[in-house]
């Protein structure tokens, strides 16, 4: 930061808005006197403010007042699916604008913007550190020439234009005549360098926005989501490279020998720190020592920022490398969980609220920059322009269709805060003027929205038609082939998910195909993994990754290899069995979406989903992840299938048994498609040698109180279902009574003679009756099958509707999961998919 006397600052230094004070207040007497020193907090008399004196309420009331406009616009702004980057950069502007215009006293004050500066200093210096943790500097081998030619293609022209935009706007009125001397007279305001900033800034494409990008558009699993995200890694990188040297130049007296300092480091930090920094991240790993790790990465942070600034560089390249040093290993994803909830949620906003305060608007009509208004908006259209055409030129030289060439230059586009840290660079160091600053602010902003609407318009599909073929277990034929696609995100809920898909009578005639979707979050760390492996449908291929990586699997990698391994076995059985594996990276809130596109796709009959709890080696359920709920009751509500939700509590487990063991499943019917569907899986399961199935049906005594319930049922399912026409009411009007019987009664004729299915009808009132019925005829079995019956509301079932916590295992599922004599007993709730406008099975 370069230091000046207040009284040597022109009046045109002042208007560019580029010239940085060093703040130093004149302290009269000695500090190490408490009594004085806290006195000079105080007003020195009525008149002067309180928040002069001050930091803390500055700073709170701009945190609570950036945060809460964050909040507003992503509230209103909600149905445009703007990317996050670019919401909090426009909170930022507005927030900033808006202090400067009502609250001036926020603002305008050195005080009040001295511990915004010092905090926005700080949120850089830790997102430096999570950027650089993002990248898996691993993956760089195996990303394809393909990949790092268009990263590097689309380089060219931002660097070319942006070059020249600087030029235009720094020479104000004289761009006309470039190489007369009023020109470079007139460029005194500002450093040449900013010459470099800002094609830097153009040639930003920031890896993890461009990530969650891809998961919100759904390209992140296709190729040209892949070439993008490998591209955007070699962008980001050289932007670094070129960050690095753009502050270098920017030293007023340019020596090669001012480069050894930070090449240096970057060497030691590479061979020297990186070996020290693993080996005690393995060992806090190890010993679960949280203090050595947190302690190592803040001690790493703050030193590594103190030696890249001592070298002559920014402060922030020494977290970046920090960040890049730590191997991929399972502490990398453990910090990130750390780190990131506070730094994006709090340190970032910080952040934007500074850069909106900088953005002053004011400037782009002030008469003294002499540019049109057209000028601007003509130059951030270009901005646009530039790395979108230099992508797409490649792009089409490289055999790409236009629409491909089209998506991968629209995304390539995509802007981060890393974009924003290259313009306040340029600015800190005198090399952008005020207007220049909110140019390059505003084309920013410009790149970063039009990304999603863009490459949604680019990749318009059909919509997926559900009215072909109904996909449900009653509609299924019980010889033909079944089409499972089973949810796993841990290694846990393959023990329980495997012994279902076992006794599912698999064999010639009933023939199973499985989906084995491995579910992982969608984090920036793990999306640089997905460059080596993304799908596992090569299965030579993806044993070849991780066994000839030369390298130590992560947490998440060894995962994946033993799902893999362990659904090869499940097919190595029997030849009546096929699966396939395949992986799923996505944000938990978007997962339900790629589950039922590949439902769709793989044309499934039946999605089935592990609980949310787990149960302990005492079959008792520990709390779980809380998103994975989420996961599984959004995928209930929108499957264009059937859904099954398995509470895993030792399915099928028998001790010193070396054979497969007898088991003994209960279906409970009440009434209803759900329980239909529940009956239809049992029906098959039944035909396993190894099965002993029960089919207790209850029968409500008060006719009139079942006809109200599954009158109340179609209500409700009518208003969930999308587009229900005047068609798709008349059909609602079949008796559900007689539906329910016709398929109990086929059940019965074609297994009357089944020994291993016994059938039991009770009657009854109450839900007290109901538990205490099935408490007494199938007191414990390994598996109860029940329909997830949501919608019921008759007196029989309000009982228990008050004391129901799982809402997704419907009342009745909710109620058994708590019960005591099914304590370590196994629960399967079905749901079954209806589709508008198609009668039901009759």
């Amino acid at each position: 930061m370069a230091r000046r006397n207040v009284s040597s600052v022109t009046m045109e230094g002042i208007t560019s808005g580029v010239v940085n004070i060093c703040h130093k207040e004149l302290v009269p007497i000695s500090l190490n006197n408490s009594v004085f020193f806290w006195k000079l907090a105080r007003p020195r008399n009525k008149n002067d403010p309180i928040f002069g004196y001050y930091n803390a309420p500055y700073y709170s009331v701009q945190l609570a007042f950036i945060i809460f406009v964050i909040h507003i616009l992503s509230h209103i702004l909600k149905s445009l699916h703007l990317p996050r980057f670019s919401l909090e950069l426009l909170a930022g502007i507005l927030a900033g604008q808006g202090l400067r215009l009502w609250l001036p006293v926020f603002t305008v004050p050195l005080n009040s913007i001295k511990g915004l500066d010092t905090l926005g200093n700080v949120s850089l210096v830790c997102y430096a550190f999570l950027m650089g943790l993002e990248v898996d500097l691993s993956t760089l081998r195996h990303i394809g020439q393909q990949a790092l030619y268009t990263g590097l293609s689309g380089m060219v022209l931002p660097l070319f234009i942006g070059f020249i935009q600087f030029f235009i706007l720094a020479a104000n009125s004289w761009y006309p005549n470039f190489f007369s001397s009023k020109f470079w007279e007139n460029l005194a305001p500002v450093k040449l360098t900013g010459a470099i900033f800002w094609p830097v800034t153009l040639t930003v494409t920031s890896f993890s926005d461009l990530a969650r990008i891809l998961s919100d558009t759904k390209l992140l699993h296709t190729g040209i989501g892949k070439l993008a995200l490998s591209s955007s890694i070699v962008s980001e990188l050289t932007t670094w490279i070129l960050l690095i040297i753009a502050l270098m130049l920017n030293s007023d007296t340019l020596n090669p020998l001012y480069l050894l300092p930070i090449i240096t480091f970057l060497i030691a930090s590479w061979f020297f720190i990186r070996p020290a920094v693993t080996w005690v991240l393995r060992y806090a790993e190890k010993t679960d020592n949280t203090s050595l790790l947190n302690f190592l990465i803040w001690s790493g942070i703050t030193i590594s920022s103190i030696i890249t600034d001592a070298c002559g560089a920014n402060f922030i390249i020494g977290p970046f490398v920090f960040g890049l040093i730590i191997p991929n290993e399972n502490v990398a994803t453990l910090i990130m969980e750390k780190f990131e909830d506070y730094v994006r949620g709090i340190f970032i906003p910080i952040f934007f609220m500074h850069n909106g305060i900088r953005t002053d608007l004011s400037s782009l009509l002030n008469p003294v920059y002499n540019t049109h208004l057209y000028t601007i908006f003509l130059l951030i259209v270009i901005a646009w322009l530039a790395k979108f055409a230099s992508t797409f030129i490649f792009s089409k030289l490289a055999r790409k269709t236009t629409g491909e060439a089209f998506t991968l230059g629209v995304l390539m586009n995509t802007k981060g805060v890393l974009a924003l840290i290259v313009i306040n660079s340029g600015r800190n160091n005198q090399g952008f003027n005020t207007l220049m600053f909110v140019v390059l602010i505003l084309s920013v902003l410009v790149m970063s929205i039009t990304v999603i609407p863009f490459t949604r318009a680019a990749n318009k599909s059909k919509k997926r038609s559900n009215k072909i073929n109904r996909r449900t277990m009653e509609s299924n034929k019980l010889d033909s082939e079944l089409r499972v696609l089973t949810c796993i995100h841990s290694t846990r809920n393959l023990s329980g998910m495997i012994n279902l898909l076992e006794h599912s009578n698999a064999n010639k005639k009933y023939p199973i195909s499985v989906f084995a979707l491995n579910l992982v979050q969608l984090t920036d760390r793990r999306a640089t993994t997905m460059l080596i492996v993304h799908d596992h449908n090569n299965k030579n291929n993806f044993h070849n990754t991780f066994e000839g990586s030369g390298q130590k699997l992560s947490y998440q990698d060894e995962a994946s290899k033993t799902i893999l391994k362990t659904f090869e076995s499940l097919e190595n059985r029997g030849s009546s069995v096929s699966t396939q594996t395949l992986t799923v990276v996505s944000p938990y809130t978007t997962m339900h979406d790629d589950i039922n596109c590949l439902g769709e796709d793989k044309q499934v009959t039946l999605i089935l989903i592990p609980f949310h709890k787990q149960a302990d080696v005492y079959r008792r359920l520990q709390d779980g992840n809380l998103n994975w709920r989420t996961v599984n009751k959004n995928l209930m509500a929108t499957s264009t299938c059937s859904v099954g939700i398995i509470v895993d509590r030792g399915l099928g487990y028998k001790e010193n048994t070396t054979t497969q063991p007898q088991v003994s499943f209960v279906v409970i019917f009440i009434g209803g498609a759900d329980d239909r569907e529940a009956l239809a899986l049992g029906w098959r399961m039944a035909k396993s040698p190894n099965v002993n199935l029960t089919i207790l049906r209850l029968i409500p005594t008060n006719d009139l109180n079942y006809h109200n319930e599954i009158d109340c049922e179609y209500k409700e399912e009518r208003a969930l279902d999308e587009g229900e026409g005047e068609g798709a009411t008349r059909m609602r009007k079949k008796d559900e009574t007689e539906v329910d019987n016709k398929y109990v009664n086929e059940f019965r004729f074609r297994t009357m003679h089944d020994k291993n299915i016994k059938y039991i009808e009770k009657e009854v009132k109450t839900g007290e009756e109901v538990i205490r019925i099935i408490g007494r005829v199938v007191p414990s079995c390994d598996l109860y099958i029940l329909g997830q019956r949501k919608t019921v509301a008759s007196s029989m079932m309000m009982g228990l509707l008050e004391w129901m916590e799982f809402d997704e295992l419907g009342v009745l599922g909710d109620t058994l999961l708590s019960s005591d004599f099914a304590e370590h007993s196994s629960l399967l709730i079905i749901k079954q998919h209806y589709m508008s406008g198609m009668p039901r099975q009759k």
